[in-house]
């Protein structure tokens, strides 16, 4: 059997100079000595603070300098921009040709409305017009046979003017000749004055005739007149019984059933428009002093973003909401359907190299005067002044430099505390 060699092995002892002894020793009394300084410090920034809290509780953001564009955002819903309603003008018994959901073209026939009593009134309008058309005409003739009566009284006249003309000229001739005696000269000169009375009278009443007869022709053609006015309109209303599309679309909805007896001015059908889509808009009352027709706004429809414009404001609020409309710059490619809900963001101004800061609930929590700046290991309370906001981010007035790091998170549970400690 062999044997090892262990017996002659020698244990050498490792010989440490002093001075690299000492230099070690000093190097961790140093790293020591600074973990304690460094854990007093901490010590000391804890027992400073008022309250300590975990920084995973907790969100910050930096305050940076850029761009904010100044926006609200808005629930809406999809309307059409025409969506005439059809109403009855008459009472009646409404016929449909549609129902609800068909798609119809302009000026296609929608329903009727049967109403006799139109048609009666109509009936009994005519038959007075074909008599005002008698009475005008049986007046016209009895003009002609007054003018004719007329002017053979003014001939007449005449012919007995001439006649006493010449007696009175043979008998100034026959009295100058003493043939005639004076009273019978003196009766002819009164023959010849009364003729020409009678012709001067006849002629002044043939033209005070002519004016009294067109004066009542012209009566009894205004009342004509008056009578045709009156048909058209009994024409023009019954052909509003025959109720058409006044533009192509959709049929939106259908007050009325088959056969129903329904009044005058009873809504019957509504036409939707599907060309023209806009979104009726609910903003906030306090927004609606920075409203303004024209502002641009951005939809977004099925995650997609459409460009729009706000076209119309309403002037009253209520439920604390002012209604408004935005109109699609393009016509959306989507398949929009009426009174579909979509969000939007209405933008009111933007505001160049401002310095900003992510919105957050420290905003409403901390009454946007309050907000905790970050050094190191602690947060401290901060009196701060805010300004424009936009969705997502908020203007810094005051308070806060660039690169200055926040609290967004909720500050409500600690908004009476000066300093925080954050736990890592």
């Amino acid at each position: 059997m062999l044997r090892d060699t262990s017996g002659q092995d020698t244990v050498l002892e490792t010989s440490v100079s002093p001075k690299r002894k000492y230099a070690i020793i000093a190097l961790l009394m140093l790293a020591v000595l600074v973990a304690l300084t460094a854990s007093m410090l901490k010590f000391n920034r804890l027992f400073a603070s008022d309250m300590s809290i975990d920084t995973e509780r907790l969100r910050f953001a930096q305050v940076t300098r850029g761009d904010l564009l100044r926006d609200i955002a808005v629930q809406g819903r999809v309307v059409a921009a025409n969506s005439p309603t059809l109403y009855a003008n008459s009472g009646g018994i409404v016929s449909l040709h549609v129902k609800a959901g068909d798609t119809v073209d302009a000026e296609q026939v929608l329903a009727v409305v049967e109403s006799p009593e139109l048609k009666n009134q109509l009936a009994q309008e005519l038959a007075t017009l074909e008599q005002l058309k008698l009475q005008v005409g049986r007046q016209d003739i009895q003009i002609k046979s007054a003018r004719l009566n007329n002017r053979q009284a003014i001939e007449v006249a005449e012919v007995e003017l001439e006649s006493a003309q010449v007696e009175k000229q043979r008998a100034e001739i026959s009295v100058a000749d003493s043939l005639i005696s004076q009273r019978e000269f003196e009766q002819k000169t009164a023959e010849f004055k009364r003729a020409s009375l009678v012709h001067k009278h006849a002629t002044e009443n043939y033209a005070i005739q002519e004016e009294n007869m067109a004066l009542e022709l012209r009566g009894m053609q205004s009342q004509l007149a008056r009578q045709q006015h009156v048909v058209h309109e009994l024409h023009r209303q019954i052909a509003q019984l025959t109720l058409k599309a006044p533009t192509g679309g959709v049929i939106g909805s259908v007050y009325v059933r088959e056969k129903d007896n329904v009044s005058a001015n009873s809504a019957l059908i509504t036409v939707v428009d599907l060309s023209v889509l806009e979104i009726e808009a609910a903003i906030p009352e306090n927004f609606a002093d920075d409203m303004g027709v024209g502002l641009a706004a951005m939809i977004n429809v099925n995650g997609v973003e459409l460009a729009g414009q706000l076209v119309a404001i309403s002037p009253e609020v209520s439920n604390g909401q002012v209604e408004g409309r935005i109109r699609f710059n393009e016509q959306a490619a989507q398949q929009l359907r009426q009174n579909q809900r979509v969000n939007a963001r209405i933008l009111i101004e933007s505001k160049h190299n401002v310095l900003k800061i992510q919105r957050g609930e420290f905003l409403e929590s901390g009454g946007s005067r309050i907000a905790y700046r970050v050094e190191q290991d602690n947060a401290h309370r901060q009196s701060v002044q805010f300004g424009a906001r936009s969705i997502t981010e908020v203007e810094v007035l005051s308070g806060l430099q660039e690169g200055d790091t926040i609290i967004i998170s909720n500050i409500s549970q600690f908004r009476e505390q000066s300093q925080l400690y954050l736990i890592n």
